[in-house]
């Protein structure tokens, strides 16, 4: 797991996608840092994030970074 305060562009990250019912994981590599999305209702912190194609909000505590950007 990582603090989403860690992550910058160029880094290629996964976690899984807020919302969803089946825990899908996304990977996405940042094109900027990422910015928070608020607190579900149970709690949860979320992160989104981009890729320059368009967003997505990741639960905070499932992002993991995958590489570094160089």
């Amino acid at each position: 797991m990582s603090d989403s305060t860690d992550l910058r562009p160029g880094d290629l990250v996964e976690g899984v996608a807020a919302g969803s019912t089946h825990g899908t994981v996304l990977r996405r590599r940042l094109d900027r840092e990422p910015w928070s999305g608020g607190t579900t209702s149970d709690g949860r912190e979320r992160t989104v994030v981009s890729d320059g194609r368009g967003v997505d909000m990741l639960y905070t505590d499932t992002i993991k970074i995958i590489e570094r950007a160089q």
